[in-house]
């Protein structure tokens, strides 16, 4: 072996080193649980900063590991539904894929995904499914194309390794691990109620067309699920008076009614957001667009004792 190809090969290890390094860190850390082989970093670091950073992708990760025939898709607002009360009233366990700011769209590829996971094992389905819907995710304009982006990581290792939030992710999770976990800093609570009323409200609000594709990607699943015996139910969930009363502001309520009629056939729709005793009551609420805990505990008893006190089926 002459010099030259002696100082190639010297020059290639120096920059091959870090790469190999950098994957064996991301192999052992794995803060999505995506290649599941260790246990160096605990759990609950892994979650806090996985969550943290992607939640679409760790509980699309997580739910893949371990997947469940019953599953509530949503947004953050569906994190409210207990499943170990929904697992005692049911005999059933659900898994909340959920992802913060999910966007209609998203939200029935979560649904195609959930359901292929099942299918591409040649068991069986999915059989319980709780799609969580409100008017304010029911327009053209809120789209986004997160669960694409997922699915490239899940198919290929190496851009999953070399993507910058994981890089974020491993690092976040070392530094819980191991130096604590830092408490979140609480927002002022009033504050980001008033914020939530005029500006999260108007941006739902305030430019609005009908998703005519989206429909009929709603209109298909429901198809699906009736033919392939999915209890499917599209749930609403309720918003505070003052939220909902913005949407009255911008001229919508025409459209609302529109889109309750809309997606009634569908599935079974169980409908929140009317006023009622939670929606008139702001204790009930962490901000005006989830409810606490025990409301969330309230609408799975409903649901699932078939005793609707609060809600309506449409």
């Amino acid at each position: 072996m002459n010099n030259e190809v002696k100082i190639l090969l010297r020059k290639s290890s120096v920059f091959m080193l870090p790469t190999i390094a950098w994957i064996c860190i991301v192999i052992v850390v794995d803060p999505f649980n995506y290649f599941n082989v260790s246990n160096f970093i605990s759990e609950k670091a892994k979650e806090k900063s996985a969550q943290q950073i992607n939640s679409l992708l760790y509980n699309t990760v997580n739910f893949k590991n371990n997947p469940t025939n019953s599953i509530i898709i949503g947004d953050s607002r569906t994190r409210k539904l207990p499943t170990e009360k929904t697992k005692q009233l049911t005999g059933d366990d659900y898994y909340t894929m959920y992802s913060n700011a999910a966007k209609l769209n998203e939200i029935i590829d979560l649904f195609w995904f959930s359901d292929s996971l099942w299918f591409s094992t040649d068991s069986t389905n999915l059989e319980n499914v709780i799609i969580g819907i409100n008017f304010n995710l029911y327009n053209q304009y809120s789209y986004s194309n997160r669960v694409a982006d997922v699915k490239k990581l899940l198919d290929n290792k190496f851009i999953y390794i070399f993507n910058w939030s994981i890089l974020e992710t491993v690092y976040l999770a070392l530094k819980n691990e191991f130096f604590g976990f830092k408490p979140n800093e609480k927002k002022d609570k009033e504050e980001f109620w008033d914020y939530t009323i005029k500006t999260i409200a108007k941006n739902h609000y305030s430019k609005y067309k009908h998703p005519g594709k989206t429909l009929s990607r709603l209109e298909e699943m429901g198809v699906y699920c009736k033919a392939n015996n999915i209890n499917l139910i599209l749930l609403i969930v309720p918003h505070y008076k003052e939220f909902h009363n913005r949407l009255v502001e911008f001229d919508l309520v025409e459209e609302e009614l529109a889109f309750k009629n809309e997606i009634k056939n569908i599935g079974r729709v169980i409908d929140y957001d009317f006023p009622n005793s939670i929606t008139n009551c702001k204790s009930c609420f962490s901000d005006p667009i989830h409810t606490t805990d025990s409301i969330g505990e309230i609408m799975v008893v409903e649901i699932f004792s078939d005793s609707l006190s609060i809600g309506r089926e449409l």
